[in-house]
């Protein structure tokens, strides 16, 4: 078995830059591909398996209705051919975890040596980590903590320092009134993270503000009426919105325009799509967790190379997007992860101190939204500009 070296993405929790750094030197290095595939249960396109020497990867997703799985499938592309990866897929499950344990068997028998998937919740993989490993195939999580079984990795932001990083922006200046957090799905470890994790540091930070709870299950409409129904409800007493994904933007922004409530309701998100970097930048989103998509493509696919390769890595090894790989554990199963630290985006660079929860630094540093190295902008420059699809 051989062992690779690997590049380290950044050494301290408050150099949220550094990861926009990273996916710059990506983003530059990467080539465009093309021939698209014929399978009615594949979505996008599916690299050339011409080059000499290419290795079979299967990519089995959830869904890619979102801009963020959008671009994650444009870097995936790219980055394929840079690394010489022939994917079979991307295969879109559509949320339903039963034929996504399918489409991982049938990639295993069609011949991939290693599989990335986002799989549809952290406990919905066993059959086909079963499968997998039964027949010497290992499979890369991306995005979703596993706790059903062993992977060999785990790529995934620490939602953890999601749900801080919106608390610590948002206790700076709410000290009282009500602040709505739209949940995503509580059984995903994204949408738990994230809401622990602002719950346990409004609590700590923020004691004099009421959190209205909101679950959505990361659907739009939901949180978008919540937004509403809160906004009805409570006025001007509203102070905050937390969303924890960006697509309800789209609604709420507009939504608070029409109430003249822009920039006296502070509003959160996550993902970092063009939209949000627009939106930043105008005043009427205050900030943006930046989910790397092009790191998560890159990492996912160099660690299904590792795995098809045999490379062996352990916990306190450099990461890719993190300062060192660790042990990850959910539902009594621990994996190894790579906990890639996502630029915290606000429009001017700014610095927090806050009491820290689950044993986590309590300095946050924000990257500016005109870094032209996050991953939202040079995808909407490409794309017709991040205004082009703004949210408001």
């Amino acid at each position: 078995m051989t062992l690779r070296k690997r590049i380290g993405a950044g050494s301290l929790r408050v150099t949220s830059a550094t990861a926009a750094g990273v996916a710059a030197m990506l983003i530059v290095a990467a080539c465009s591909s093309s021939s698209s595939s014929g399978s009615s249960s594949s979505a996008g396109s599916t690299s050339s398996a011409s080059a000499t020497g290419s290795t079979t990867i299967g990519v089995a997703l959830t869904y890619n209705s979102t801009a963020f799985w959008a671009a994650y499938l444009n870097y995936e592309n790219q980055y394929a051919q840079q690394l010489h990866i022939h994917v079979l897929g991307p295969l879109l499950a559509g949320n339903d975890a039963n034929l996504q344990n399918t489409q991982i068997e049938d990639l295993v028998n069609e011949g991939a040596k290693a599989i990335v998937v986002n799989p549809e919740t952290a406990t919905s993989l066993g059959p086909a980590i079963s499968y997998a490993a039964a027949h010497h195939v290992q499979l890369i999580s991306v995005d979703t903590i596993v706790g059903v079984g062993k992977v060999y990795m785990v790529v995934r932001a620490s939602n953890i320092l999601y749900g801080m990083d919106a608390c610590a922006y948002i206790s700076s200046q709410v000290k009282s009134g009500y602040v709505l957090d739209l949940e995503g799905d509580l059984t995903s470890s994204n949408g738990a993270d994230r809401t622990n994790a602002f719950n346990d540091c409004m609590a700590a930070n923020d004691p004099g503000v009421h959190i209205l709870k909101a679950p959505t299950v990361w659907t739009e409409a939901t949180a978008v009426t919540d937004a509403q129904n809160a906004v009805n409800a409570y006025g001007s007493q509203l102070k905050a919105i937390y969303s924890q994904w960006s697509s309800p933007d789209t609604g709420i922004l507009p939504l608070l325009k029409s109430k003249g409530l822009t920039g006296k309701v502070l509003v959160v998100s996550d993902d970092g799509v063009p939209f949000e970097m627009c939106d930043i930048t105008n005043g009427s989103l205050s900030a943006s967790q930046s989910q790397p998509a092009n790191l998560y493509a890159y990492w996912a696919l160099k660690y299904a190379l590792d795995a098809a390769n045999g490379v062996k890595l352990t916990a306190g090894e450099p990461g890719g997007g993190a300062p060192t790989l660790q042990l990850v554990t959910y539902a009594g199963d621990t994996n190894l992860a790579d906990p890639i630290v996502a630029p915290f985006v606000t429009k001017t660079a700014l610095t927090f101190n806050i009491t820290p929860v689950d044993g986590q630094s309590g300095a946050v540093a924000t990257t500016p939204v005109s870094n032209g190295q996050l991953w939202g902008n040079v995808y909407g420059s490409a794309h017709g500009g991040v205004c082009s699809s703004s949210a408001s």
